[in-house]
């Protein structure tokens, strides 16, 4: 196109035929489902679908931020392409065409903006690529979904954290030890956890016998959503039937709350066999995650050689609270470190001194790498006079009114050589009282 330093675009073959497609983007009460990124719901209040006609919405981030949204459409050739103009800030024309391609639906998406400055600005501020590609997966999902042939619900106990559970969904070597019925092995195991990452698993029997899958990860929310979809396939690779799941993990008293809901979709008469034994199967292999995750956390066993501190609270706190406990060197003085100056902007370059468990005091140098206000902070966290570079992160999550805070650093192994003050135990150790004590106590005291 000729406009390509000024647009924003993506395609997509969905699995749905173009009269489905075309009616989950134009009524309300299907567009709301599945609208924007990763973890945002939708709020319409008004939705004309034709020329001059108002789009009128609220996107409800899942730090609770709302963005007001206000659109006027200016063509609409039903069921082939649509066209409006984006009239709230930030301002673009946004065309969607819909091409029949049999029972499926090629999907192509055009953002324009007045200038290549201005879209470059929303894709580094908002990440507007990364939304646009979130956006086809939950729609593709959304479309299995209400395509349904058959579903069920599963809701059981784990006994390990939350934590603990999700890693075993996402590391593959640790998938490949439970997926499946009782005795069952996966001696292929793969899955990429990005959204439209692929997942490929050869799951055999005791007499030998294979059962290939494939799928695609349409959306991940560490540590609580997981939403794949998996193809049961024929040893010729044919599909017999795709599921749609989503995976829910919820934190009870130092256990997981695991619920699965798989729905069912394009289930062939060879694969409905498959489907008949699909509740057991399952709790099968749930029996087995237990079993697995319930020795992982008697055992603290590592997931990966270089994992990272991952260190999760809920607080009694507004977003806005703890953001400004992190973010505001003043009252990061109160339960921190004491820092002369800091500021949430990209390349902010900051340092201060810490005191190690023999007393030697130790100059941190840290400089600011990424910041989306109110939702994440990251910086980069190493040494002077030492070898080694880490990298933190703080992530905010709005849980009805309090503050879920997730806490992750990454890169610790790089200090290994520096002495016990490095070791990965004593960074778990401080950053535990760090978060657990003493913002805690700041938060729950300050007024």
């Amino acid at each position: 196109m000729a406009n390509t330093d000024r647009e924003l675009s993506i395609s997509r073959v969905l699995n749905a035929p173009r009269e489905l497609v075309w009616k989950v983007w134009t009524e309300p009460d299907h567009i709301k489902n599945w609208w924007g990124p990763n973890g945002f719901t939708n709020t319409i209040f008004k939705m004309e679908v034709k020329p001059g006609g108002i789009w009128d919405f609220i996107m409800h981030g899942p730090d609770g931020t709302d963005y007001k949204n206000k659109s006027v459409y200016k063509e609409v050739v039903k069921p082939e392409r649509i066209v409006y103009d984006h009239v709230s800030g930030p301002k673009f024309q946004f065309t969607v065409t819909f091409t029949a391609q049999g029972k499926k639906t090629l999907i192509k998406i055009q953002m324009l903006f007045k200038t290549a400055a201005e879209k470059n600005k929303i894709v580094k501020e908002f990440r507007a690529g990364e939304g646009l590609e979130q956006n086809m997966y939950k729609l593709d999902a959304y479309l299995k979904k209400i395509s349904v042939v058959k579903e069920m619900t599963i809701t059981r106990i784990i006994n390990a954290p939350r934590a603990i559970v999700f890693n075993a969904w996402t590391d593959a070597k640790q998938l490949a030890k439970w997926w499946g019925p009782k005795d069952f092995t996966n001696p292929v195991c793969e899955i990429d956890t990005n959204p439209g990452g692929a997942i490929l698993i050869h799951m055999t029997s005791p007499d030998g016998t294979m059962y290939p899958m494939d799928g695609t990860v349409h959306e991940i929310i560490e540590p609580a959503k997981i939403i794949f979809s998996s193809n049961a396939l024929d040893t010729a690779g044919n599909r017999l039937f795709e599921v749609l799941n989503t995976v829910t993990f919820n934190e009870e008293d130092g256990k997981t709350k695991l619920t699965i809901h798989a729905v069912v979709s394009e289930l062939t008469d060879e694969g409905k066999s498959y489907t008949n034994g699909m509740i057991e199967g399952w709790n099968q292999s749930i029996d087995r995650l237990d079993e697995l995750v319930m020795n992982n956390a008697r055992n603290k066993i590592e997931i990966k050689s270089n994992n990272p501190i991952e260190l999760e609270r809920i607080f009694n706190a507004s977003v806005e609270k703890v953001w400004q406990a992190i973010a505001d060197s003043k009252q990061m003085k109160h339960w921190y470190f004491d820092l002369e100056d800091f500021k949430p902007e990209v390349g902010f370059k900051f340092q201060f001194a810490g005191v190690g468990k023999n007393g030697d005091t130790y100059i941190h140098l840290c400089e600011v790498k990424e910041v989306i206000p109110k939702r994440k902070l990251s910086y980069s966290w190493k040494y002077k006079g030492y070898e080694g570079s880490s990298l933190l992160t703080f992530e905010l999550f709005d849980e009805a009114g309090k503050t879920r805070l997730k806490l992750t650093h990454e890169g610790m192994e790089s200090f290994s050589s520096n002495g016990p003050d490095f070791a990965r135990e004593s960074f778990a150790e401080g950053w535990n009282h760090i978060i657990n004590i003493s913002l805690k106590g700041f938060l729950e005291t300050e007024k």
